[in-house]
């Protein structure tokens, strides 16, 4: 992993010594954020710091803090967040930041707020000196990327959340790692970071740290406006930093240097966190964040489901070109399962279009549709398919029983269905049974066996008349 060749005495000494310049013309408050802008072509410089409240405000609002929570501010500079957070929510917040001229500010503006719950204190954001679990939030904004091994520093913030806890954060990105010479200079060096991450690497990383990226976000264009803007606000005093942020800009225009955001949640137990109704998330942002790690996941544990599915199709399916659809494909272990055995004619469809997206680059299918199954699918309206797999959908949390009625619409008179479920919810689901009944189906077999070791399932294949 690519460590900075710069070191935090680095970073603490270019903060130590450059709060009154960048107040001066950037935020007289001392924040030093970039802007959300409303109008990005016609944006004027008296409405940035507008915008960089409104940045504020947007992650504020995708946070889910209430008075309840306790937040740790990475980065916290003079401060200034970390008190109108608590003002907003009544929150606790605990700040650390690596520069002790910002963290005495920061004291000495909490003392003018004494009924806020509120500490301020010096710390490396890679050496956090808190328990594990401290926090139900971890916020920072435009921290990271100054950090001298920024890896080590997502590995603290994931360790002092608690479980479900909430990493909310922004961050410069590097769209490329091959930075040509004037990016080098007018913005890595000059800023103290090297390219690290970008948008979809910064994601794998903190999924393989046990984060679901829950949301992100590419702000390039408001990044480029807020240096553009701040170019034409230090212009008088500081022209040559005036000229380094056009430099910037152009780094933007490039492809050399990006913004990005992101929202995690930490879930070490992913098959719970997937199975469990939540209010904040919604199914198919669940299975977007996981899209990308899934298959590493469960491919041991999980397999023999998709594996044993198709084998019970093939029993009384010989016809190698019968048309087939799965429901529910996620990242298309079903598909693969079905190739495997010689079937050629797979259509797929999904709630979530990050597992669409894995699922693609399979290449078994022919053709992959994003689609609810409780609602009808857009992509077919006739009786068309020689046979359909639910594989893992109906289960809890997930797709309601009423959705088979759908899919069984679409399936050829003499068709199999295969409905492949965990053995617990086949027996309690009384919704399941009461559809099964309805239903013009014969069940043809039924074979239990397990997965994850010690959880069992049945593999249920029916013929409709």
């Amino acid at each position: 992993m690519t460590k900075s060749k710069y070191s935090e005495a680095d970073t603490e000494a270019f903060y130590d010594s450059e709060d009154s310049l960048y107040r001066s013309f950037w935020d007289s408050e001392g924040s030093l954020h970039w802007g959300y802008f409303e109008n990005l072509t016609d944006a004027k410089t008296e409405e940035f710091i507008i915008a960089c409240k409104r940045w504020n405000e947007y992650m504020l609002s995708q946070s889910g803090i209430t008075k309840n929570s306790r937040v740790l501010d990475l980065g916290c500079g003079n401060g200034n967040t970390a008190i109108w957070l608590s003002q907003q929510t009544g929150c606790e917040v605990v700040g650390v930041d690596i520069s002790a001229v910002r963290v005495e500010n920061a004291k000495s503006k909490a003392q003018q707020h004494p009924s806020l719950r509120l500490k301020f204190q010096k710390a490396s954001a890679t050496n956090l000196p808190f328990a594990e679990g401290s926090f139900t939030h971890v916020w920072s904004q435009a921290v990271l990327y100054h950090v001298h091994d920024r890896h080590q520093a997502l590995s603290e913030a994931h360790r002092v959340l608690e479980e479900g806890g909430t990493f909310i954060f922004d961050d410069l990105i590097s769209p490329t790692q091959e930075i040509n010479e004037m990016a080098r200079k007018y913005v890595y060096d000059r800023l103290l970071f090297e390219p690290i991450f970008s948008l979809d690497s910064y994601k794998e990383f903190l999924s393989e740290l046990g984060f679901m990226v829950l949301a992100t976000k590419d702000l390039k264009e408001h990044l480029h406006k807020s240096y553009e803007l701040l170019s034409q606000l230090a212009l008088a005093k500081y022209p040559e930093l005036s000229a380094a942020y056009d430099k910037m800009c152009e780094a933007i225009q490039t492809n050399q240097l990006g913004w990005g955001y992101y929202s995690c949640e930490k879930v070490s137990d992913r098959l719970s966190w997937i199975y469990k109704n939540g209010e904040q998330h919604n199914l198919e942002q669940k299975y977007d964040a996981w899209a990308g790690v899934y298959d590493t996941e469960l491919d041991q544990p999980y397999r023999c489901s998709p594996v044993q599915s198709a084998n019970a199709l093939a029993k009384v399916l010989p016809q190698k070109n019968a048309t087939i659809l799965d429901a529910g494909a996620g990242t298309g272990m079903v598909g693969e399962a079905l190739a495997e055995l010689g079937y050629n004619n797979i259509i797929g469809v999904d709630l979530s279009a990050q597992m669409l997206e894995v699922a693609k680059k399979k290449q078994v299918y022919t053709a992959l549709y994003q689609g609810k199954l409780e609602e009808p699918l857009a992509f077919t309206s006739q009786v068309s398919y020689d046979a359909l797999l639910a594989v893992g959908v109906f289960t809890f949390g997930h797709a309601h029983p009423r959705a088979l009625k759908n899919l069984s619409s679409l399936l050829k008179t003499g068709g199999y269905f295969v409905l492949t479920v965990r053995v617990d919810y086949y027996n309690q689901s009384k919704s399941l049974h009461e559809v099964l009944k309805e239903l013009p189906w014969n069940i043809i077999s039924q074979k239990q066996f397990n997965i994850f070791e010690t959880e069992p399932m049945y593999v249920l294949v029916f013929q409709k008349s």
